[in-house]
């Protein structure tokens, strides 16, 4: 970022029944296919592009897809969030927003904010 050297996009990331239809391709497929949708809207993208990956969440063995979606996010979420004993957990998955880096970032802050107030207190 902010350099002159090559950089990383995130070119796909859908959702629902067109998921499915874009992972039944293969990684090669998924990668022509987004370079020609990309390329509609940004020419330059055959000329500028390095390399590409893609990684199809729900049919690696150990995660069986990229995120989890709370059952009961009202319910479960200050269980989730308290403190215990000495461990405070965060991440997208502890997050209102699952999935996303935002969601991290905010669930960062919301912990080191509460382990704040919970030191100062003592």
């Amino acid at each position: 970022m902010f350099s002159d050297g090559p950089g990383v996009l995130l070119a796909a990331y859908p959702w629902g029944a067109y998921a499915y239809q874009f992972n039944a391709l293969s990684p090669e497929e998924r990668i022509d296919k987004v370079m020609e949708y990309g390329s509609q809207i940004h020419p330059q993208y055959y000329d500028e592009f390095k390399t590409g990956a893609s990684v199809a969440w729900h049919r690696v063995p150990w995660t069986l897809g990229c995120y989890g979606l709370w059952q009961d996010r009202e319910a479960d979420y200050q269980d989730a969030t308290a403190m215990d004993g000495r461990t405070l957990m965060a991440g997208e998955h502890i997050s209102y927003l699952p999935a996303w880096m935002e969601g991290a970032v905010l669930s960062a802050l919301d912990t080191v904010e509460r382990l704040h107030t919970t030191i100062t207190e003592i």
